[in-house]
């Protein structure tokens, strides 16, 4: 254990003796496992860290969550949403859950924000959750503003320990577009979520990118409990709900850590619309079309231009992407910019899931990473809800293309690029049987995940959520049937015509 933890065990009785928040009952208080919260002595290495969130957190169950915040929290988060315009504008706060418990894991003042750029003032709201965090979460009674949450140095010191896991955060995610009881589509978006990021997974069985693990996010399915308080008192705390989310791992610098071994990742978030784009006069290639995530491992304070300048000259300096990109004509040169077997394998599973929504097809969305050990650039794989033709002929609108050199609207800089080369789309083509053929020639098929994943987990959350919150089970049968015609099509895909 480290040193904010290497304390003897008359702390912990202590600790059970302070009001573990603001107004929190001491009765209702206690201490988590220390296995299960605090980080260990030395930093845990990448292999271990994969290890602990795969076996504890993504490991095929469904777990449940159990959320407790104040009513006037809960209130806050939603009007604080609707001030905003449904956007994300950089200011959405942190706010105090009196409690937090995952399956038989409870912790005492944990951080909760709205997540997600668009749409977020629907009640069933996305959020992050934050296990670490002792500054900047604010709570709130009744009518009164936001008041910061001050903690004591022990009590802070404990929280800013703490992991669920080994995870420092983790995401609840439901789409706007989801199944349930406001704004009902019917459209199962948490099975293709679930679905989509097992398929991109699944390309790591084509050509290994990482050291190990998937070079995307994983999920699980989860029930969450939503618990809410009346002026702080913990006897009114009646007022509760469930829904079902995805617990989402966050790409942060412990998933670079699990998956390259890279403690100081430089990354660029592509969620503006314009990534990767060939127009505008700028080629796409600014802030926010790229929006720097991580420099050399710390986080970018939008504030700082000195930092926001150096982390975009990564992308548009003298021996940036754009010009390395310029400059490589050969499948020789492409290769010494771009790790090729990456862009492959993101290439095979977004046209055959249909991740439109993406730097792959309408410039949304994914992440860009500099791994600097090679100094190529690798894509990872982000929100992929909007997946197996969501969005494209299934609501009436034109159906996307399935041709993949085609699926976008205007010029790519990565992809075009990489087709425009024959011996590369000669080799992308064949990527892209090899990844059919893994997807659908196994026992562990795609066919057969989308069953399990409506039988498995579907079926067992629906049994106990309320009516108005049941997962549709017969859009499994649509992503069936998209996965069919999807197949067929690209097995026989012609080589597009030469520019």
């Amino acid at each position: 254990m480290n040193k904010k933890l290497t304390l003897p065990v008359y702390f912990f009785t202590v600790f059970l003796s302070f009001s573990l928040g603001p107004n929190l009952s001491s009765a209702q208080s206690s201490v988590q496992p220390a296995a299960a919260m605090a980080r260990p002595d030395a930093p845990m290495p990448g292999k271990e860290l994969w290890d602990l969130t795969e076996s504890k957190l993504f490991n095929g169950q469904v777990h449940k969550i159990s959320l407790r915040m104040n009513q006037a929290v809960w209130n806050r988060l939603h009007e604080d949403e609707k001030t905003n315009g449904c956007r994300n504008l950089g200011t959405a706060k942190w706010a105090h859950l009196r409690d937090f418990t995952f399956n038989d894991i409870a912790m005492k003042d944990v951080a909760i924000r709205v997540r997600g750029n668009s749409s977020r003032c629907i009640p069933r709201l996305q959020f992050t959750i934050s296990f670490d965090k002792a500054k900047g979460v604010y709570t709130r009674q009744g009518p009164e503003d936001w008041t910061e949450v001050k903690y004591s140095e022990p009590i802070a010191d404990a929280i800013e320990s703490r992991t669920l896991h080994g995870l420092e955060e983790l995401s609840l995610r439901r789409s706007f577009n989801d199944s349930s009881s406001e704004n009902d589509s019917g459209n199962g978006m948490l099975a293709r979520e679930f679905v989509a990021t097992w398929a991109a997974a699944k390309t790591e069985d084509v050509a290994r990118t990482t050291l190990r693990g998937p070079p995307v996010y994983r999920t699980a399915y989860t029930l969450v409990e939503f618990q809410f308080c009346t002026d702080d008192a913990d006897n009114v705390c009646d007022n509760r709900f469930s829904r079902a989310y995805l617990v989402a791992e966050p790409i942060d610098k412990g998933f670079f850590k699990m998956r390259y071994d890279d403690e100081k990742p430089t990354i660029f978030s592509m969620a503006n619309g314009c990534a990767l784009k060939v127009e505008r006069g700028s080629g796409g290639f600014t802030y926010p079309c790229l929006e720097p995530g991580y420099l050399d491992g710390k986080k970018i304070d939008k504030d700082d231009v000195f930092t926001l300048l150096k982390a975009l000259g990564h992308i548009t300096g003298t021996d940036g992407l754009k010009n390395r990109l310029g400059a490589a004509s050969t499948a020789q040169e492409l290769g010494k910019v771009l790790d090729l077997d990456s862009l492959m394998n993101y290439a095979a599973f977004a046209t055959t899931a249909g991740h439109w929504d993406s730097a792959y097809g309408n410039f949304n969305n994914d992440v860009l990473y500099f791994h600097a050990p090679s100094r190529k650039w690798k894509l990872i794989v982000w929100d992929v809800d909007n997946t197996f033709d969501f969005g494209g002929g299934s609501r009436g609108g034109p159906a996307h293309s399935y041709t993949y050199a085609e699926v976008a609207d205007a010029p790519r800089i990565l992809f075009d690029k990489l087709f425009s080369i024959s011996a590369l789309d000669a080799q992308f083509r064949k990527r892209l049987g090899n990844y059919l053929t893994v997807l659908y020639a196994s026992e562990d098929s795609l066919k057969n995940r989308i069953l399990d994943v409506r039988d498995r987990y579907i079926m067992k959350t629906n049994d106990e959520l309320p009516i108005g919150e049941r997962q549709n089970i017969q859009r499994a049968q649509g992503m069936l049937d998209y996965a069919r015609q999807r197949v067929r099509v690209l097995r026989n895909q012609p080589r597009p015509p030469e520019p």
